[in-house]
């Protein structure tokens, strides 16, 4: 009986031990979810994200003080439980089937416990392996074959060992084409806005949301934009701007931002492939405006709807007060282009309400006699049939320099017609 409780009480002490140990041994936190402060970025990488994580009662310090966290880019839907040896990238038709890329750890910035900052790699790393220049991944992280974009899981270790390392976060990141602009056609605009224009390139995003292509010129965005299923052009409507020249398109898209003042998106003012275009494709908003109608019987009077832009700023006779040469804005029908002291038109558009800063409504009397361009005095006759144009001046001051006056130019959509319809 003494043996057996021996070992009975051996047995008992030998479970303790099993259960203490196990015991010992919590399981390993379950990595984070990380949130990138961008989604997508070009094929080729070179660009910086942040990513930002959520701390929780079991990991209250994701990216501790004094650690630098490895960042790796793994081919597949998920992060290896541990860092990986660095792999080339491989497709199999469209789908990404191989390939690790380790973020250079110069690049990678701890900003908190909870946020780190890194570069999307653009070329090797390590650089060089056993004394030679590595030969893999030499380009970074891109498309290959056929590819159009494609998703990479965003790891990040604890440290860049692949048998102890520890995986903290993950999300996920996908590249595209990087976007080209090859032509803007036309490459102007009136001050109203409303011109359509079509941009050819490549890269430009056919989705919605992240995967959408949007745009803007001299910081106004284009509108209604349409892009064609290749992605190699897309259509927009201007909106209202002030004038100016040399204003930069530039296109958002899933493979990042490239601007018409480097329409190759390579960075550099001139390089040796000749089948991009380097030179900086400029954009004008000229000071022109629209109107509506564009027609007019003679002898009757005609309420016009003007749009342009800067109205709020001119100041206009009340009613029918004030004489064409004064020193006020008036909106003039000019045959062919405004001159101050030589041809000044043949009517004048009055009785003005300033709706907006880019808008005005007028009416043009043509029950009364022509004015004489060449100084406004009055005429014996009504305006003739013909096609002129409505033309907004700062000052009827025959004396006033063109920059004084900046009329407003000739345009099809400021056109106005007199005639017997």
């Amino acid at each position: 009986m003494q043996g057996f409780r021996t070992r009975a009480g051996l047995a008992s002490v030998t479970a303790t031990v099993l259960v203490m140990a196990g015991a010992a041994a919590p399981a390993a936190a379950a990595p984070l979810s990380m949130t990138l402060s961008s989604t997508n970025g070009p094929s080729g990488g070179g660009n910086s994200v942040i990513g930002t994580v959520t701390a929780t009662a079991n990991v209250s310090s994701p990216f501790a003080a004094g650690t630098t966290p490895t960042v790796q880019f793994q081919a597949g839907t998920s992060c290896g439980a541990m860092a990986k040896a660095v792999t080339q990238i491989a497709v199999s038709g469209t789908t990404t089937s191989a390939g690790v890329l380790t973020v250079d750890p110069d690049t990678v910035k701890r900003i908190s416990t909870t946020k780190i900052a890194f570069v999307v790699p653009s070329s090797s790393y390590p650089a060089t392996v056993d004394g030679s220049t590595s030969t893999v991944n030499t380009t970074g992280l891109v498309l290959m074959g056929t590819q159009t974009t494609a998703k990479w899981s965003v790891c990040v270790y604890d440290s860049a060992s692949t048998t102890s390392s520890a995986l903290i976060a993950s999300t996920t990141y996908t590249i595209a084409v990087r976007p080209k602009i090859t032509a803007i056609l036309p490459a102007s605009s009136p001050a109203a806005g409303g011109q359509s224009v079509t941009v050819n390139g490549v890269g430009f995003g056919t989705g919605t949301g992240t995967s959408a292509t949007t745009a803007n010129i001299g910081g106004v965005s284009l509108t209604g934009i349409k892009v064609a299923s290749t992605g190699t052009s897309f259509t927009g409507v201007t909106g209202a701007r002030a004038a100016g020249t040399g204003l930069v398109l530039t296109v958002n898209t899933p493979g990042g931002q490239v601007t018409s003042s480097d329409p190759d998106n390579n960075g550099l003012v001139q390089d040796s492939d000749d089948s991009t275009v380097d030179a900086p494709i400029l954009f004008t908003y000229s000071n022109g405006i629209t109107i509506q109608p564009s027609t007019g019987v003679s002898n009757t009077k005609v309420d016009i709807d003007v749009k342009g832009v800067g109205f709020s700023s001119l100041t206009f006779n009340s009613g029918d007060s004030g004489t064409p040469t004064d020193t006020k804005a008036h909106i003039f029908l000019v045959k062919d282009a405004y001159v101050a002291a030589s041809n000044r038109g043949v009517a004048e558009c009055k009785k003005i309400l300033i709706i907006s800063n880019n808008e005005v409504v007028c009416t043009l009397d043509l029950t009364a006699n022509a004015l004489n361009p060449s100084d406004s005095s009055a005429g014996s006759a009504l305006v003739p049939d013909g096609t002129y144009t409505m033309t907004v001046v700062a000052t009827g001051d025959s004396s006033a320099t063109t920059d004084a006056v900046n009329a407003t130019i000739l345009s099809s959509g400021a056109t106005f017609t007199v005639g017997p319809y």
